[in-house]
């Protein structure tokens, strides 16, 4: 059996059991094939809508993060010279969501929809927190156009070189997404911590019906400030938290959004 399918089978069965993190799953160790997923942490996710709340739709699965220098020498351990994280995040629908199963919700498609929130200088067309998507898209969607995603049975990103493995890999989930940010010292205040967070969910898309977002889970990395000439530390991953819902700052972003034209609770097509 392949080792995308193992992986396939492991989260599954991980559906029902809530946050785990890799240690609790035996995945703790570097000791694997490039070919597996190194499991983080999952997320239950859950449907809210009226007539099946807090039905299970299926899990929001979060790897073991990695290292990199600004795009380049990624590592599950962190160097010196580390500046940024990577992270792999899939959504596994279960039989209750599965598009060609109960779709108990209805889904037509699911989509990943990413916050970003930095104390960054120095940005350009961006804004301390918004949706974490490029100046020219329309739609909030990460699992769009030139970022990386997947979606059922794929490779992963051909660009290896902020990735720990040295070739494209094969994957299987509803919905993936691959992020790997950096901050550079050049991008830091004299005297304040680098700090980047992120808060991704798991939009349930519709074609006759409005579109719902699901559970969510946050993560992201802080650079401690030592001033003097050697600046920043490198990278201390923030451990993913799960979120049956998005925040308040989540939706009051997706709802203020000048640059796309969209409305979670109107069209969301």
């Amino acid at each position: 059996m392949s080792n995308y399918v193992n992986t396939v089978i492991l989260l599954v069965c991980a559906t029902n059991s809530g946050q785990l993190s890799a240690n609790e799953q035996g995945l703790g160790n570097n000791q694997h094939s490039e070919n597996e997923l190194l499991v983080g942490t999952v997320c239950p996710v859950n449907s809210t809508t009226s007539g099946i709340a807090n039905k299970s739709m299926g899990i929001l699965a979060f790897s073991q993060h990695w290292f990199h220098d600004g795009g380049s020498n990624a590592s599950y351990q962190a160097r010196d010279n580390a500046t940024g994280v990577g992270i792999e995040i899939h959504f596994l629908a279960n039989d209750n969501g599965f598009i060609k199963g109960k779709n108990v919700a209805d889904c037509q498609q699911y989509r990943i929809i990413q916050l970003r929130q930095t104390n960054i200088k120095h940005l350009i067309n961006e804004l301390p927190v918004q949706i974490d998507i490029p100046d020219t898209f329309t739609l909030p969607f990460y699992d769009n156009h030139t970022l990386e995603h997947g979606h059922g049975m794929h490779q992963t990103p051909k660009d290896n070189q902020d990735k720990p493995w040295t070739k494209p890999v094969m994957r299987a989930s509803s919905v993936a997404i691959y992020d790997t940010p950096y901050v550079s010292d050049a991008y830091g205040t004299e005297g304040e911590d680098i700090q980047v967070t992120f808060e991704t969910c798991v939009v349930c898309q519709r074609e006759q019906q409005y579109d719902q977002l699901l559970s969510c889970g946050t993560w992201g990395f802080r650079r401690d400030y030592l001033g003097g000439m050697t600046g920043w530390t490198e990278p201390e991953f923030i451990p993913v938290q799960c979120a049956t819902q998005p925040s308040p700052q989540y939706l009051t972003t997706l709802d203020n959004s000048a640059r796309i034209d969209y409305n979670y609770w109107l069209d969301w097509r």
